[in-house]
């Protein structure tokens, strides 16, 4: 039994690094996992893959209102003040330079 629940743990173990280095990636801290809200949380990933893939294509007012945005998310105090409105201002940059990128691409096939 010692032998199962021991393969059971570094299983466990190997699952929550990965899960760790995603939420990581997508610039979300695992300290901060449960706190906030699931609007918090995608546009947390959103301004972190936005401002990695398509910060090119953004104007200068919009990569700051990202990048402010990711600050506020770093600091607790912060955090606690940003409203639903700010998180989906951060969604429609976001598709607003997925949109870009397509209309890119697509010209230039």
């Amino acid at each position: 039994m010692s032998v199962i629940n021991n393969c059971m743990n570094f299983k466990d173990i190997q699952q929550s690094k990965l899960t760790n280095n995603w939420l990581k990636q997508n610039g979300v801290n695992v300290a901060q996992i449960y706190v906030g809200t699931a609007e918090l949380f995608q546009a947390t990933k959103l301004a972190t893959t936005t401002l990695r893939d398509y910060g090119r294509l953004l104007a200068h007012n919009q990569a700051n209102t990202l990048n402010n945005f990711l600050k506020a998310t770093r600091s607790v105090k912060a955090r606690d003040k940003i409203t639903q409105g700010q998180c989906f201002k951060v969604m429609n940059i976001a598709k607003q330079a997925q949109r870009k990128s397509a209309k890119f691409l697509k010209a230039h096939q």
